[in-house]
């Protein structure tokens, strides 16, 4: 943890401000790679392998940390951890998405096309000299591209995959982590320049409400932008939605083992022979011009890509879909001028708004 990051976290619980304990002995302006932030309400957490892990009940998800310093741990408070349906939800949603992005974590392209097509209207100039959130950094590949664009990058993940996020991003200076529900997100109010979310929010129990969260992040004149599922595709989702009703109830293994098999259909029958055909002297131009963006898109990455999307499709717990009057109602209600709403093909809806 670079301690700049300290002076952009407070308490999302009373709003307070953290104190910080380093255990490794960091010097002044060193990175602390163990610790403990603390708050005058009495809350505390752990700062695990340079992350710090500000969940309710973070102890009890670190035991080799609270066993490697129990002589340094003042006594843990007694919180409960919520044991509601909702805290349920997200702790399925913790375990789906740690376990992908902890085994899809390669970096295998940079990803640059594809985070550029995510936030149009915007381009590379918006981002150098801002400070940024990437809510939902999964492995890293927006976050990534944020900050070699010039951002100095807060990555929130509420799962291990803030792992990975830390092994792509490691060269990278501009770059600080925390793991964080997306409804309790230790970030001061006010300080950011911009703050998005890619793909994450239709994933969380009640996605307005985890945008909204987003929007007193950000200064007045800072931007919101988002991206989420589209409604377009019906009878494909509608089909999805139904083998999901025994995909999301199975081991993890097997989940990956099904997204597998998926995997290499979907690439074998389809997307091979696509990239095939577009290749060849005469014919490939004649293949492009078809109306396949969905083949299209997949022929410019390896398969790897085809693979970490279908264990998505299968295994996450939860998944919303949206059109643009939805997404309208959310800039709309959550007050921010400036509206940009616009699909990425019948895949998704992109979203933008200033905050007044």
């Amino acid at each position: 943890m670079k301690l700049r990051l300290l002076e952009l976290l407070i308490c999302p619980w009373c709003r307070g401000a953290f104190s910080l304990t380093a255990f490794d002995g960091a010097a002044p302006g060193a990175e602390v790679s163990e610790g403990l932030l603390q708050c005058a309400c009495g809350r505390r957490f752990p700062i695990v392998n340079g992350i710090p892990r500000v969940l309710d009940g973070a102890f009890t998800l670190f035991p080799d940390f609270v066993n490697r310093h129990r002589d340094r741990l003042p006594p843990l408070p007694n919180v409960p951890v919520m044991r509601t349906r909702e805290a349920d939800d997200i702790r399925r949603t913790r375990e789906s998405f740690g376990y992908q992005w902890t085994r899809f974590s390669e970096m295998v392209i940079d990803f640059r096309e594809n985070f550029l097509n995510y936030i149009k209207p915007l381009d590379e100039t918006f981002f150098p000299g801002k400070l940024g959130l990437d809510l939902g950094c999964g492995f890293g590949r927006h976050i990534y591209n944020a900050a070699k664009f010039g951002a100095e990058m807060i990555g929130v993940d509420l799962s291990d995959a803030i792992e990975s996020t830390r092994a792509n991003t490691r060269e990278l200076p501009n770059v600080h982590l925390v793991q964080a529900d997306v409804y309790h997100l230790p970030i001061r109010p006010g300080v950011l320049d911009f703050a998005y979310s890619i793909g994450v929010l239709h994933h969380t129990p009640d996605p307005e409400a985890a945008f909204r969260c987003l929007v007193p992040l950000v200064k007045p004149g800072g931007s919101v932008f988002v991206w989420v599922y589209s409604k377009s595709r019906s009878f494909w989702n509608f089909c999805i939605e139904t083998v999901r009703a025994v995909t999301t109830r199975l081991p993890q293994p097997a989940q990956k083992a099904i997204s597998f098999v998926a995997a290499v259909i979907d690439y074998g029958a389809f997307v091979g022979p696509y990239k095939i055909a577009s290749s060849v002297p005469g014919l490939g131009g004649v293949v492009q011009k078809l109306p396949l963006r969905r083949l299209r898109l997949y022929a410019a990455y390896p398969f790897q890509v085809c693979y970490a999307d279908w264990f998505d499709r299968l295994a996450a717990p939860i998944r919303f879909y949206y059109d643009d009057k939805d997404m309208e109602g959310w800039l709309t209600r959550a007050s921010l001028t400036h509206q940009t709403i616009s699909p990425t093909g019948l895949f998704g809806w992109r979203a933008y708004g200033e905050r007044a």
